[in-house]
C-alpha cells in the first residue's frame, strides 16, 4: 500500500514511521528545509538547548513508549527542579502543590501562597457542588472555574497554567478540548477539587514505567525531555525514515499525489486550501480553527547578577498583573544538563491569542519589554550575555467552545467526501507531544486498516 503523509511534524514523522515499520510503501512530503515543526534544538552559548518545547507529559506513554523504541530511552531525563512560582501582587509565590492544571487540591497550602487574596480562599473554600457535565455539553475553562472555585483561583492560577499552555485565554477554551482532566472531573458531578484528587490518586498509581525510571525521586515526574534536546527525537524518526522523507517539497495540490493512502497532518488553514476542491464542509471547518503566535526569547546571565533564588522551574505570570511575559522558565535550574559554571539560562515565553503586541515588535524593541518585565517580576536587571528569539508564528491551535464538536464534524466529511484521506495533528485533539504522536499512530494504523489505539 502507499500511503502519502503531508506534514512534516512530530505528527507527521510518526506517522511514516508506523507506517512504514508495518511494511507500507511511504513518502513524508516537508514543505521546508527540515523536519520537526516547533520542535527545534540549536545550539546556544555551546549547549543545545530547545527553542520550541523543552518537554513533554510523563504520565501518558505515548511520547516515553516511542523515545524507548528508538534507542532513546537511556537519554529521558526528569526536571531537577519541580516548585514552580506564580508573580502575584508584586511577588514570586510558590505554585501550591498538590494542584491539577492550575486548580489547587489543598486549600491551607493555597493560603500559605499568598497567590490570592483571603477572600478568594473563602470563595474556593465555599465550593458549591456541580451538577455534572452532559455527555453533549461543553463550557468554557474559565466558566467552569469561576463559577466552582471564583474568580481569582480562575485568574491567578488556572489561567496562567491552561491558558499559557494554549496561549489563550480560559474564558476562550473549551473545557472538553483543552482541559479534559477538569472535564472528567465535572463530569463526575460534586466538588471538582474532591473528584481531581480521587483522579491524582489514580493517575500516579499507573504511571508509566519509564517516567519513574527517569525520576530520581520516589513520586514519578510529570514531565521528561531528552538530554541532547527534543530534536533528538525528530532526529530518530527521520534515520528510520531515510529517504521516504522528502524536505523541501511542499504539495499545493492532491491530485499530485500518487497514493492509495493520504495522511494530512500540516496545520490547520494549510489543511483547508488543500482539501478545498475535495470536501469544501471539511475544508470550511478547518479554516474556522484559529491559531495563536508566540515568541520564546533565550537568555543567558552571569550567575552572580540574579538576585531570586534559582530553587524551582521557574514562574508563571497572570495576564491579569498586565505584562508582557507570561512565563519564565529557569532551564538551567530546571534541568540538570542545561547550563555552563556560573552560568544562568532563562526561557523567557510571550504572546497569547489576540494580542499582538508582542509578535508585532522587532527584536531590539522585544527584548526590551522582556527585559523590563524580568527586572519587575524577579529583579533582574543585569544585560544578558547571549540572546536567542525563537518567533512561533501561528503556532497554537485554539480549542474554542465546541471544539470536539468540529473535529468530530471534519472527521465525518472527510470520511463521506474522501475515505482515502484522513487529516489530524495538533489543531485536532492536543498540542502536546503525547497528543501529536498518538495521533500519528493512530492515523497510520487507521490508513493501514489496523484497529486504532485507544491508550
Amino acid at each position: 500500500m502507499k500511503i502519502a503523509i503531508i506534514g512534516g511534524g512530530i505528527t507527521g514523522l510518526t506517522a511514516g514511521y508506523e507506517a512504514a515499520k508495518s511494511g507500507a510503501d511511504v513518502t513524508v512530503y516537508e514543505a521546508s528545509h527540515r523536519a520537526g515543526g516547533c520542535i527545534s534544538t540549536s545550539d546556544f552559548t555551546g549547549q543545545p538547548v530547545d527553542e520550541g518545547p523543552d518537554a513533554f507529559l510523563a504520565r501518558v506513554s505515548w511520547a516515553t513508549d516511542l523515545c524507548t523504541e528508538l534507542g532513546l530511552k537511556d537519554q529521558l531525563v526528569a526536571p531537577a527542579k519541580r516548585q514552580a512560582y506564580v508573580y502575584s501582587h508584586g511577588a514570586l509565590r510558590l505554585l501550591p502543590a498538590p494542584n491539577v492544571l492550575g486548580v489547587p487540591l489543598d486549600m491551607d497550602a493555597l493560603a500559605a501562597s499568598g497567590i490570592v487574596s483571603p477572600q478568594g480562599i473563602q470563595r474556593a473554600r465555599q465550593e458549591p457542588p456541580y451538577a455534572g457535565l452532559a455527555p453533549d455539553e461543553d463550557i468554557t475553562v474559565g466558566q467552569f472555574v469561576r463559577q466552582q472555585l471564583g474568580n481569582e483561583v480562575a485568574a491567578r492560577l488556572v489561567d496562567p497554567l491552561i491558558g499559557g499552555i494554549n496561549a489563550a485565554s480560559i474564558d476562550e477554551l473549551s473545557l472538553r478540548a483543552a482541559a479534559p482532566q477538569l472535564a472528567e472531573a465535572a463530569s463526575a458531578g460534586g466538588s471538582l477539587v474532591e473528584a481531581l484528587r480521587q483522579i491524582t490518586q489514580t493517575t500516579l498509581a499507573s504511571a508509566p514505567a519509564a517516567a519513574n525510571a527517569a525520576s530520581t525521586a520516589s513520586e514519578a515526574p510529570v514531565f521528561l525531555t531528552l538530554r541532547e534536546g527534543l530534536a533528538s527525537l525528530v532526529d530518530a524518526l527521520v534515520a528510520r525514515l531515510g529517504e521516504r522523507l522528502k524536505l523541501c517539497t511542499p504539495v499545493t495540490n492532491l491530485t499530485d499525489i500518487d497514493a492509495d493512502r493520504i495522511i494530512i497532518t500540516v496545520p490547520a488553514s494549510a489543511a483547508s486550501s488543500l482539501l478545498a476542491d475535495v470536501s469544501p464542509q471539511t475544508a470550511a471547518r478547518l479554516e474556522s480553527i484559529r491559531y495563536a503566535s508566540v515568541v520564546l526569547l533565550t537568555l543567558a546571565f552571569e550567575a552572580k547578577d540574579v538576585e531570586h533564588p534559582m530553587d524551582g522551574s521557574g514562574y508563571l505570570v497572570p495576564a491579569v498583573e498586565g505584562r508582557l511575559l507570561t512565563a519564565c522558565s529557569w532551564a538551567s535550574t530546571k534541568w540538570a544538563h542545561i547550563g555552563l559554571p556560573n552560568q544562568v539560562v532563562l526561557r523567557a515565553s510571550v504572546g497569547r491569542y489576540g494580542q499582538q503586541q508582542a509578535t508585532q515588535m522587532d527584536d531590539a524593541h522585544l527584548l526590551s519589554a522582556v527585559r523590563a518585565d524580568l527586572a519587575a517580576t524577579m529583579g533582574l536587571t543585569a544585560e544578558p550575555s547571549d540572546v536567542r528569539i525563537s518567533r512561533w508564528t501561528n503556532s497554537f491551535p485554539q480549542f474554542r467552545l465546541g471544539h470536539t464538536k468540529t473535529v468530530a464534524q471534519i472527521r465525518q466529511a472527510l470520511a463521506q467526501d474522501a475515505p482515502h484521506i484522513l487529516a489530524t495533528g495538533a489543531w485536532a485533539q492536543g498540542l502536546g507531544l503525547p497528543a501529536c504522536i498518538q495521533q500519528g499512530r493512530t492515523a497510520a494504523q487507521a490508513s493501514l486498516g489496523k484497529s486504532a489505539g485507544t491508550q
